[in-house]
């Protein structure tokens, strides 16, 4: 039996349980087979579930609460809002700055990335972790977006289950799709809804760093894999509107996550040169911070104007014990 998903309250810090709703029988994936859901996701309209065994009718997740009587309903989309009556001073990624990002992530801008995230997995997450008498291995994405990093490294370990957290609800809805992955809405500065020593493997990628937050839920032997963008990353786009991206940022890295997690355990550069055209170009500035900033169409003019056709991609790739 998959257990439980190890999640806190909010309001409250109690564990929190899943409950389940009943599909109609017309929903079904074939008429006059009932089967048992094994996870709490949805993926669109179709509320795609990934399915164990045949034993009764399927489910979904309708909503997360806890014994004192804390709840928090799934949306339509299969993602669950934890942020409710409790709110953010942050402002998440516009629905459009997140159609950008995804745009970037089906072009394969980032497959090195992608091919460095799976081999840091393979290498690292040993296969009794994968699947241990404690339950599957846990993933867990910070600033997950589209979730589509996680999907990739779920893909790799067909044990594990993901949790996705983000701001954008237009993210999570993308999140959510993926059958053993939980999307949450939250703000990673405030402690996140997870027990302690929870986590098997946690990713940062472009995201805040809570720091101490990350060192409690991950388990001991636990990883933390932090990416961040490397001096010359996408350079060609510094004068169109990206944001500059500080010296030293590896430095300040380490000086960030040393008290909490200690030495440094491996530092990866991935560097690649990818051919785009405006619309790309223009995407790989909006999906960032500038997008908040800057109008998609006058920007894609600008980089058409400039007649950007290729990007650097450079990235460091750091794992951190817990």
């Amino acid at each position: 039996m998959t257990p439980p998903w190890p999640l806190t309250c909010p309001a409250c810090a109690a564990p929190l349980e899943a409950t389940l709703k009943r599909e109609s029988p017309a929903s079904s994936t074939s008429a006059g087979l009932q089967e048992h859901a094994r996870t709490t996701v949805n993926n669109r309209a179709s509320q795609r579930i990934e399915l164990r065994r045949q034993e009764s009718s399927p489910s979904a997740l309708q909503a997360l609460s806890c014994p004192a009587g804390h709840r928090f309903d799934a949306a339509r989309q299969g993602y669950v809002n934890l942020l409710s009556g409790r709110g953010t001073r942050f402002t998440a990624d516009s629905a459009q700055m997140i159609m950008a990002r995804e745009r970037v992530q089906d072009a394969g801008i980032f497959a090195a990335l992608s091919k460095e995230l799976a081999r840091i997995l393979t290498q690292h997450l040993p296969q009794q972790a994968a699947a241990s008498p404690a339950g599957p291995a846990l993933l867990l994405d910070c600033g997950a977006g589209t979730g589509h990093y996680l999907h990739q490294l779920l893909e790799v370990v067909p044990q594990a289950r993901g949790i996705a957290l983000d701001l954008s609800t237009a993210g999570l809805k993308r999140a959510a799709r993926h059958p053993r992955t939980l999307a949450l809405a939250w703000d990673l500065w405030q402690p996140l809804p997870l027990a302690s020593d929870s986590v098997d493997l946690l990713l940062d990628i472009f995201a805040p760093r809570n720091v101490g937050e990350y060192a409690r839920v991950l388990r001991p032997n636990g990883l933390a894999v932090v990416v961040t963008p490397g001096d010359s990353h996408l350079i060609e786009l510094r004068s169109a509107g990206m944001l500059e991206v500080p010296g030293q940022k590896l430095h300040q890295l380490q000086e960030q996550m040393t008290p909490s997690f200690g030495a440094l355990e491996q530092t990866t550069q991935v560097t690649a040169a990818v051919p785009v055209d405006a619309g790309l170009a223009a995407d790989l500035v909006f999906m960032g911070p500038a997008g908040h900033h800057h109008d998609y169409d006058t920007l894609r003019q600008s980089l058409q104007a400039r007649e950007v056709s290729q990007v650097t991609v450079h990235l460091d790739v750091s794992l951190w014990r817990g």
